[in-house]
């Protein structure tokens, strides 16, 4: 099996030198493979004119507000008005993201739990409606909220334990998302 593997990979490396020996070009930008001939022009059905989008990266000025490059988050934060999960939770990684527009920050934090990501979602679903937030949507895996007093904004996302960490004996995660209405 593992020869067939090893075999595989060298089939697919020379049919890619072969098709680019052959002239085939690769475009990134429009996601496809094409022979020169047959390239599409941007007016062509469901092509995107590389020449009207915008270039500039997502963190320069865009016109409403000045945006900056997230910044990581070493250790997990409070966040007003939400208590802090009281179950078994491991802090993974966040980030927080400068205002945009007339709003403000967002912090990003994700937690692998001890808990099953239903003995999470419910246990936030009582805190939101214990300290005053309207839930706007609700699913078996996610809640969006918004607290009634502030405007902030709050979604919770649940699934199963995050790949890649230390997760013995971790039987789900969360990812919370905390925008607030206003700038800081």
């Amino acid at each position: 099996m593992h020869g067939s593997k090893a075999s595989l990979k060298a089939w697919r490396l020379t049919f890619v030198l072969a098709g680019l020996a052959a002239g085939l070009t690769l475009s990134i930008e429009k996601g496809n493979c094409q022979y020169p001939s047959q390239q599409q022009n941007a007016s062509s059905k469901g092509q995107i004119d590389p020449n009207k989008v915008n270039k500039k990266p997502a963190w320069l000025k865009t016109g409403e507000a000045l945006a900056k490059v997230p910044e990581g988050l070493k250790e997990k934060v409070s966040l007003p008005d939400v208590p802090e999960y009281t179950g078994k939770a491991k802090f993974l990684n966040g980030l927080i993201y400068d205002h945009v527009g007339k709003l403000g920050p967002c912090y990003v934090m994700n937690f692998n739990t001890k808990e099953t990501s239903n003995q999470v979602i419910d246990w936030y679903r009582s805190v939101f409606q214990m300290y005053g937030w309207k839930i706007d949507y609700q699913d078996k895996d996610s809640i969006n909220a918004t607290n009634k007093k502030s405007g902030n904004m709050c979604i919770l996302q649940v699934s199963g334990p995050v790949a890649g960490y230390d997760v013995k004996g971790d039987n789900g995660s969360y990812s919370i998302r905390y925008q607030y209405a206003k700038p800081q």
